[in-house]
């Protein structure tokens, strides 16, 4: 059972909070670069098969993931802001129509990190096909990962 909890926000929005056992810069870290995104990213269900990650503001990203089971799909987009406790990137599928806007927040205290993510789509019908096609368990699985990942780092 994962520690990642989804819920819906606005109309349009996806809210995930989950905590990390380790410090903010850690998963900032693990977040961030690319040797790392690859061993955390796609949980169980898929392989990384490349990430490119250009970290500034107005910089790109671009992430292609292998399911054991389905064809290859990537993602990615433009960091609009970049800080130690906050991300906002802009999501775009290559197989989907539109773009969200995903705001990260980083909390630390005593070492454990809240990490709170919400991502929002141009309409709530976008947001209610994203949720059907079993992104939370995928989402889960993936910060399962990194929570495993950050614990040795």
């Amino acid at each position: 059972m994962s520690k990642l909890q989804v819920l819906t926000g606005a109309p349009n929005e996806i809210v995930m909070t989950r905590q990390f056992a380790a410090p903010r810069r850690l998963v900032v870290k693990a977040m961030t670069t690319p040797e790392l995104i690859k061993r955390w990213l796609g949980g169980v269900r898929a392989e990384v098969v490349s990430v490119e990650v250009d970290l500034r503001v107005g910089g790109r990203y671009r992430y292609v993931l292998r399911p054991h089971k389905g064809k290859e799909f990537a993602f990615g987009g433009v960091y609009r802001e970049l800080g130690e406790d906050r991300v906002v990137q802009t999501e775009a599928f290559d197989d989907y129509p539109g773009e969200a806007l995903v705001t990260t927040t980083f909390t630390e205290a005593n070492g454990v990190t809240t990490l709170h993510i919400v991502v929002a789509f141009e309409s709530e019908m976008v947001r209610d096909i994203v949720v059907k096609t079993g992104m939370s368990e995928g989402a889960g699985e993936s910060y399962d990962k990194l929570e495993a990942l950050v614990a040795g780092l």
